[in-house]
């Protein structure tokens, strides 16, 4: 009789339990039936029975929810500006000091090394008289000629009135014969135009002589009026 009893009992519980889960499942359907019903304006409604807040949360309405949602899909997103980056100037390397040696082994690499001229021994400079003309002489003689006399008493003249004027007298050969007999023949007709020039009064101080010989021609042509303008004594400062 008493497991006859606690049976019924464990029945009653479990009528009780699924009554009361089905209270909830239809509650929770009555609240999502009022969510999807949509807001439309008229009269004002009926009065109906209060629901507890915590029950029944208070219905969006879905015709602003839309034009919402409409409104936001028809205007456009305007992407934000971009703002450039500003490039930031890479940092200057500090140059590295170069040693001295270093540029200046650059300097002697870069400039090209001339090589100095060989050495020439240096060429007493003369300067031709004008004033004085030359003394012709005839082939292998250095005897005064006739018609040099007026240009050596002509010379004469202008050698007293210059006292201070020092001058050098040039014997010179023709290119024939030796080096050595020309240089001596030279000297003669140098040494024989001094001393016309002495007996006209013109002191020894102011005269030298040399003699060039064949060495250093007036003309270059193997003629003989070349010859005749090789022979001759010239007068320089």
């Amino acid at each position: 009789m008493s497991t006859r009893c606690h049976q019924s009992y464990f029945r009653f519980c479990l009528c009780l339990l699924v009554v009361a889960m089905l209270s909830g499942c239809a509650s929770r359907k009555i609240v999502t039936a009022v969510e999807d019903q949509s807001y439309l304006p008229g009269p004002a409604p009926q009065a109906q029975a209060p629901v507890a807040e915590a029950e029944v949360p208070p219905p969006a309405p879905v015709e602003a929810a839309k034009a919402e949602s409409t409104r936001v899909q028809a205007e456009p997103v305007q992407p934000a500006p971009v703002q450039p980056e500003p490039v930031q100037p890479a940092p200057a390397q500090a140059e590295k000091p170069v040693p001295p040696a270093v540029v200046e082994e650059k300097l002697v690499a870069e400039k090209p090394i001339v090589p100095a001229p060989p050495s020439q021994p240096a060429v007493p400079q003369t300067r031709p008289i004008p004033e004085l003309s030359d003394v012709l002489f005839d082939f292998d003689r250095f005897v005064i000629r006739d018609d040099a006399r007026s240009g050596l008493e002509a010379n004469a003249g202008l050698l007293k009135a210059q006292s201070g004027q020092n001058i050098l007298i040039e014997g010179h050969c023709d290119e024939r014969g030796t080096s050595a007999y020309n240089l001596v023949l030279g000297e003669r007709r140098a040494q024989a135009v001094a001393q016309y020039l002495r007996d006209l009064g013109v002191p020894s101080s102011q005269m030298q002589i040399t003699s060039y010989g064949k060495e250093r021609p007036f003309c270059a042509e193997h003629s003989e009026a070349c010859w005749q303008s090789n022979r001759r004594a010239h007068f320089t400062r």
